[in-house]
């Protein structure tokens, strides 16, 4: 039930007034246990506000690990939660919701998916496009005795950018099972397994091409030519180091010239680690609060909101509050959070802020670790991998006396390095996490790496 709560909540803040039909711009596709082998499958599909009329039915093909069919489902949008346009956009944005529950018959790894055609034909980085079909698909393992859901988006999607002007933008996304999740750009489908012929990442600058962040999963990019792109994020789940399902994001973004500057975070006060992310440690059972501010260059009225599972952890959720409608350039957010004992762990929590503008939007992504407060002031660093995925080596950025990795079960290797490269050939494909040491032998800061 609170999951369904979670993503119903979820459904509502992307809901505005009524718009028109419209072509394909993106999606995804979640599964959500409900119990036992009872799964419920939601799927989010945007549209822009010129085009044919959505189907008023989508069809769900559910196939095995071996790829054969084992259900097809013909489910029906939501006529109450469906065929609104995203709010703060002056362009139309459709998002329909298609909602179905499936009961597995045996466990194991299942694909979801499902082809519609056709993409937008104003996108300029794959071949033909209003030829191709958009394609979503997810994968989910089903456990007998252990709860799986898949990982779901939190923050909703971003459309607009502008040209030449750096930008960020950031699904976060989040597992309801605590499971390690691992993101990285990837290709548009159109079919199963199957990308979109003549893909090519957005057209960026040199200094700040389209990229992701490994460790907040932000997206930055400085787009360099004026309209439509498309490409997807893609979310791996781990558990005891291995694979069990992935979901993606398919998602279109409208690169506009415009003479209007977009909303601005006022970042250059906030605590960062070595790599430049915004980063806070907090103990727990200690109350905590974080001011940010942004404002608009062209006087425009400013929105904020924040999204992150502390907002909905238990106990002791954190607090978000927006003091003044942003009218005179500004607007400020607090974060208010005490951190009890049962939310403290290894992993940090990420949080995503977006600041919008009613047209444009900016998010801005915060690093919040919760320790015990013993050795607290130890792990100080934020430590990079390269590269991650990996196979026989990386080099670790900035570079440590001393490497331990751990698997998902506790198990640890002290890794071996020779001129700043390390070995990790000796270790299984997996989830890690790596704790680098200084000189004295003390931990100074923690990251994730997968090993293929």
């Amino acid at each position: 039930m609170k999951i369904k709560l979670i993503l119903i909540l979820g459904m509502l803040i992307l809901l505005g007034t009524p718009g028109k039909s419209t072509h394909l711009m993106g999606g995804e596709i979640v599964a959500q246990q409900i119990s036992g082998y009872q799964y419920q499958i939601l799927m989010t599909v945007y549209r822009d506000t010129a085009g044919i009329p959505m189907q008023s039915t989508a069809q769900f093909y559910i196939t095995d690990s071996t790829g054969s069919n084992v259900a097809t489902l013909t489910t029906p949008y939501d006529s109450v939660l469906s065929g609104n346009t995203l709010p703060m956009y002056p362009y139309g944005v459709e998002v329909y919701f298609f909602i179905d529950t499936i009961t597995f018959v045996n466990s194991g790894t299942y694909t979801i998916g499902w082809s519609n055609c056709c993409r937008n034909g104003a996108i300029q980085n794959i071949s033909t496009p209003l030829s191709q079909s958009m394609f979503l698909q997810t994968e989910v393992t089903v456990f007998d005795t252990t709860s799986n859901s898949t990982p779901w988006f939190l923050v909703p999607a971003s459309i607009f950018l502008p040209a030449n002007t750096p930008w960020q933008y950031n699904p976060l996304p989040f597992d309801p099972d605590g499971d390690s999740l691992y993101w990285s750009l990837s290709q548009p489908l159109n079919g199963l397994n199957t990308a979109c012929p003549g893909y090519t990442l957005p057209p960026g600058t040199v200094s700040n091409p389209m990229t992701i962040n490994s460790i907040t999963g932000t997206i930055t990019w400085t787009a360099t030519m004026v309209g439509n792109f498309v490409t997807s994020v893609l979310v791996e789940e781990y558990r005891d180091g291995q694979k069990i399902g992935e979901i993606r994001r398919d998602m279109q973004f409208i690169v506009v010239q415009t003479s209007v500057v977009g909303p601005i975070w006022n970042a250059g006060n906030l605590p960062v680690d070595s790599l430049g992310n915004v980063y806070v440690n907090l103990i727990q059972n200690s109350s905590f609060s974080l001011s940010v501010s942004g404002y608009s260059p062209n006087g425009h009225t400013l929105y904020a909101d924040a999204f992150g599972e502390p907002f909905f952890t238990n106990p002791n959720p954190a607090q978000w509050t927006c003091t003044g409608s942003g009218t005179n350039d500004t607007i400020q957010g607090t974060i208010l959070w005490a951190p009890s004992s049962a939310q403290t762990r290894s992993t940090p929590y990420i949080l995503a802020l977006r600041l919008t503008d009613g047209f444009l939007a900016q998010d801005l992504s915060i690093i919040f670790q919760v320790s015990s407060g013993i050795g607290l002031e130890e792990e100080t660093i934020q430590y990079l991998t390269y590269p991650n995925p990996a196979t026989e080596g990386i080099t670790i950025t900035p570079n440590p006396s001393k490497a331990i990795i751990y698997n998902m079960s506790g198990e640890q290797w002290e890794l071996n390095e020779q001129n700043d490269h390390w070995d990790i050939s000796h270790l299984p494909p997996g989830a890690y996490i790596l704790k680098a040491f200084n000189d004295n032998g003390i931990p100074e800061g923690t990251t994730r790496i997968i090993i293929q």
